[in-house]
């Protein structure tokens, strides 16, 4: 049995047939939803009482102990990794992966052992004057990121200043979503789940409230997005960030984050960002998501354990009859004009 499903690239529209998925690929999905509820469950009742710096200790341990068992994320990873730095040996691929899944670990333990009130403890800005220029502009800003370091312990200690909504899509099974969305309002940030219902309403309240929104752009999802580049490879990216920027002109700000070795977070934050800016809205948008994508990879060749190589990030490619993709833009003034 075959499933259709769409894809748009510059207007054109491609029709994809996919197999529906056999039964041991749906009984092992949900194994792992099934074990993520557990999983998830242990996490919430650990926060209740491990402290912050051992429970953190713990993720990272948790996640070195996986590395070995979860064989297909292992391989995945390690396989991104040497395309994305063909000049690296197999050895620093190895070692990479590997601080990747203790990263994630600790990562999860941080979000839910944080406390409103001891984030400046565990956090540090850079260019904090960046996000509050755009702030006082008063239209509403659009913070663009990526999965680079602990990403809901920045959006979670920029709060703690500033009103911040994120863009998220549910994640699955519904339980985990509910925990994930709880552990953020509890830090002060407001959860947009993409596709449900009102989203399209709360996303305009965003602009007029002046809140900043947290849109992550480096992931392959089934949104609307473009081909750019990305370490070299067309990768599928979501618009929408350009799109909101360009619509309803909010400034645009580039932000991102990672764990020192004091175990401290640095948030550096960059802009407002001069967006492209030619009067055709299409490629406007698509030159302004490579901009994007290519200040993303760059933060992550920085810290390239810090991100998540385990993500099918080239997962579609572009049709055969359209193997162009947009190039990055010329990086322009990073200081717009108030």
């Amino acid at each position: 049995m075959k499933e259709r499903t769409r894809q748009t690239v510059d207007g054109k529209v491609f029709t994809l047939e996919a197999r529906k998925r056999p039964l041991r690929v749906r009984l092992r999905k949900a194994w792992h939803a099934a074990a993520l509820r557990g999983f998830a469950r242990c996490v919430w009742l650990l926060s209740r009482f491990v402290p912050y710096r051992l429970g953190v200790r713990a993720g990272g341990a948790l996640g070195n102990l996986l590395y070995p068992f979860l064989r297909r994320e292992r391989e995945r990873a390690l396989a991104h990794l040497a395309q994305a730095f063909p000049e690296r040996d197999e050895a620093w691929h190895a070692a990479t992966a590997r601080a990747c899944f203790a990263h994630i670990g600790r990562a999860i333990f941080e979000l839910a052992l944080a406390r409103p009130d001891r984030l400046g403890e565990v956090t540090r800005f850079v260019g904090a004057d960046n996000l509050r220029k755009a702030m006082d502009m008063g239209r509403g800003v659009v913070f663009v990121t990526g999965h680079v370091g602990n990403w809901e312990l920045m959006g979670a200690a920029i709060a703690q200043a500033y009103p911040v909504s994120v863009v998220a899509a549910p994640v699955k099974p519904e339980p985990v979503n509910d925990l994930v969305v709880a552990l953020r309002r509890r830090l002060g940030v407001r959860t947009i789940l993409r596709d449900r219902p009102g989203a399209a309403r709360e996303l305009i309240r965003v602009f007029r409230q002046g809140r900043a929104l947290g849109i992550l752009i480096d992931q392959d999802t089934k949104v609307e997005g473009a081909y750019v580049d990305f370490f070299g490879r067309p990768a599928w990216t979501p618009t929408a960030a350009a799109a909101m920027a360009l619509k309803f002109g909010a400034p645009v700000v580039f932000g991102w984050t990672h764990r020192d070795p004091d175990g401290r977070h640095t948030i550096t934050i960059e802009g407002p960002l001069e967006l492209v800016q030619t009067g055709d809205l299409e490629t406007d948008i698509v030159a302004n998501t490579a901009l994007f994508t290519r200040l993303i990879e760059a933060a992550i060749r920085r810290r390239p354990e810090q991100w998540v190589w385990m993500h099918r990030r080239w997962r579609r490619r572009p049709p055969r009859t359209l193997r162009r993709f947009a190039e990055p833009a010329p990086p322009p003034g990073r200081a717009a004009a108030p």
